[in-house]
């Protein structure tokens, strides 16, 4: 029997070291059925997690929080190579709360970053990396589109929200074809053609205008979107 669990052993840390997390967990699993033991195990507990981690989130979310409740006075490394698994497989929220009582003030900036939390990203590395803590301070106080403000001048003047927020053919089209549906809308008061008038002002006139509107809040969005996305892209290439 201790040969046999030997070989569980080993060819589950086997598994898991190459990356076969499918099969690795299935090995863990048979070793935790025939010794109990092994459960108590901080290495074998942090790798069946950081597989688990690996195929499914909420089991991953469900194991780590068992990890922490079996070993409340896990160690810091642990803590370190939990956290660079969690980060790896996106689950930022949970990387950062089990980061936050070590030293990796890097990894723990890295975590905010990706998680779009830059105040907090500045506050952690400014103390270890002046240069990307620059960095972030300018992309915080940079040139981001306003949606209140682009919605606002297409308010005012359609098309004007667009052009801001970097389109202009679509901002041009948008005040011709507002002005258009005015233009008939106007004739149609002028004379006297009320019918007309309230069917051109409710399904023309009222779907561009505020069409207008919606398109320039949606074209700022986009645009931020995408230059936060340039940005981050930049920051983990030259920084990390």
């Amino acid at each position: 029997m201790i040969l046999f669990i030997f070989a569980q052993f080993t060819l589950a840390e086997s598994l898991f070291s190459n990356n076969y997390y499918n099969l690795a967990l299935i090995e863990y699993k048979r070793l935790f059925f025939f010794d109990t033991t092994a459960q108590k195990n901080l290495q074998l507990r942090l790798h069946y997690t950081m597989a688990v981690l690996n195929q499914d989130f909420f089991k991953g979310y469900e194991e780590t929080d068992k990890l922490f409740n079996d070993f409340p006075e896990i160690d810091i490394e642990s803590r370190i190579i939990l956290g660079k698994e969690l980060i790896k497989t996106g689950n930022y929220n949970i990387a950062i709360d089990i980061l936050k009582p070590t030293q990796e003030k890097r990894l723990l900036a890295y975590s905010y970053l990706c998680n779009r939390q830059y105040s907090n990203a500045f506050k952690e590395i400014q103390v270890v990396d002046e240069n990307l803590a620059k960095e972030i301070k300018n992309f915080i106080n940079g040139p981001e589109k306003s949606l209140t403000k682009a919605m606002l001048f297409s308010a005012i003047l359609p098309g004007a929200g667009e052009m801001y927020a970097g389109n202009v053919k679509q901002g041009i089209q948008d005040f011709l074809l507002t002005s258009l549906s005015g233009f008939i809308l106007y004739n149609s008061i002028k004379n006297k053609k009320y019918v007309d008038a309230g069917i051109i002002f409710s399904f023309v006139f009222n779907r561009f205008y505020f069409g207008s509107i919606s398109n320039a809040g949606r074209i700022a969005q986009s645009h931020n979107e995408k230059l936060e996305e340039k940005w981050l892209n930049y920051i983990k290439n030259r920084y990390f």
